[in-house]
C-alpha cells in the first residue's frame, strides 16, 4: 500500500512538471541554438547580400532568441543547396533561399527534389530585371536590338549564369515577344557575366538592380530597359520593355523555405520574425539600396505563389526545350 501511495506521489510530481507550468513533456522553446540559412549561389550575389543583410538585422533587433547564420553550398544550379535542406526533413534550424531557381532546377531533373520536400515560411521582396549593355556598345535602344536581331538571327549574345535561370528566362520572353533569335551564353557567374559584358565579349546581359546599379551608376554600363509593369522609383529615366515595344515583364521573388514536416509552432515562429523584419528600417534600407521591392507574404500565400509559378515555369521551359514535353 505504501509503495502505491510512494508511486502515484512520485506521478503527480511528473504531472505537476510536465503540465503545470504550461509544457509537454519533451517540449522545448523554439529557438534552443542558431538557425541556419542555406543560400543556394556563392559569397556577393543577390541570394547572398539578401541573407547576410537579413542576419544582421536578426542580430541588432533581436528578431529571435537565437542567432541567424548563414552558410553558402553553391553548385548544380541551386541543387546541392536545395537536395540539402530537404534532407533535414522535421528539422526548424534550417531555411533555404528561395528565387526562381528554387522551381526551375527540380523542373529541370537537375536535383531529386522538389515543392513537396519544403515548408514555404515567407516570401519579402521582388527583384525587376534589367537589360543592359557595355559602355561602347553600338545599340543605344532596344529597338535597335530587336531591328539587328530579326536581320541577324542569333548573332546576338546574351550572357546568364545558366539555363532555366531569371537571365535565360528573360533573354527567352524577348525571344517570344519580339520573334527575335538571341545567342545566350552561359558563364559561371554573375561577375563573369559582368565581366564579358565591359569586355565587349558579348553583347547584352540580364540582370537584377542589385547587380547592375554600381555599374550603373559609375557609368560603365548602360541600362536599356527594365522588365517591370512601370518605371522604378529608383531608376525613372530608364524605360520599360513594354515602353519600347516589347510586351516582356518578369520579377523574381526572394523568400526562404524550411524542410518539409517542421513542428508549426516552430514554423509560426520563423514566419513572424520574418513579418517582423519585414517592417523593420533595415529591410527597407535593404530593399531600396538594392531597388528591390516590397512584396512580404506570409507561408500560406507564398506557398499558393510557389504552386502558381512552378506551373507557369513548367511552361516556359517546356518552350525553351530545357524539359521533355508530355
Amino acid at each position: 500500500m505504501k509503495t502505491l501511495r510512494r508511486l502515484s506521489f512520485l506521478l503527480l510530481i511528473v504531472l505537476s512538471v510536465a503540465f503545470g507550468t504550461g509544457q509537454a513533456l519533451g517540449a522545448s522553446k523554439f529557438p534552443e541554438k542558431p538557425v541556419t540559412i542555406i543560400v543556394h549561389a556563392g559569397a556577393g550575389g543577390g541570394s547572398d547580400i539578401f541573407a547576410r543583410t537579413l542576419a544582421a538585422a536578426y542580430e541588432k533587433e533581436k528578431l529571435l532568441p537565437k542567432p541567424v547564420v548563414v552558410e553558402n553550398k553553391p553548385g548544380g544550379s541551386g541543387g546541392i543547396a536545395f537536395a540539402y535542406v530537404a534532407g533535414k526533413k522535421k528539422d526548424p534550424y534550417y531555411m533555404v533561399t528561395a528565387v526562381t531557381s528554387f522551381l526551375t532546377t527540380p523542373l529541370m531533373g537537375l536535383t531529386p527534389v522538389s515543392l513537396k520536400d519544403f515548408t514555404p515560411i515567407a516570401n519579402l521582396a521582388f527583384d525587376e530585371y534589367m537589360l543592359m549593355v557595355g559602355p561602347n556598345s553600338k545599340f543605344k535602344s532596344v529597338k535597335e536590338i530587336i531591328d539587328f536581331a530579326k536581320a541577324n538571327p542569333k548573332r546576338i549574345t546574351v550572357g546568364g549564369t545558366q539555363l532555366g535561370s531569371s537571365d535565360s528566362i528573360c533573354a527567352y520572353l524577348i525571344e517570344k515577344a519580339a520573334g527575335v533569335q538571341l545567342n545566350y551564353v552561359v558563364f559561371n557567374g554573375g561577375g563573369e557575366v559582368n565581366a564579358a559584358l565591359l569586355g565587349g565579349h558579348i553583347d547584352l546581359a540580364v540582370t537584377n538592380p542589385g547587380e547592375a546599379l554600381e555599374l550603373y551608376k559609375a557609368g560603365k554600363v548602360k541600362i536599356l530597359g527594365v522588365f517591370a509593369e512601370k518605371r522604378l522609383a529608383g531608376a525613372p529615366d530608364i524605360p520599360t520593355m513594354k515602353e519600347q515595344g516589347v510586351n516582356a515583364t518578369y520579377v523574381q521573388n526572394r523568400g526562404l523555405c524550411a524542410p518539409a514536416d517542421i513542428p508549426a509552432d516552430a514554423r509560426k515562429v520563423l514566419e513572424e520574425s520574418l513579418f517582423k523584419y519585414s517592417k523593420s528600417a533595415d529591410f527597407k534600407k535593404y530593399c531600396k539600396d538594392n531597388m528591390l521591392s516590397e512584396a512580404y507574404m506570409d507561408g500560406a500565400a507564398f506557398g499558393k505563389f510557389l504552386e502558381e509559378w512552378n506551373g507557369r515555369y513548367a511552361a516556359i521551359l517546356k518552350d525553351m526545350n530545357l524539359i521533355k514535353k508530355k
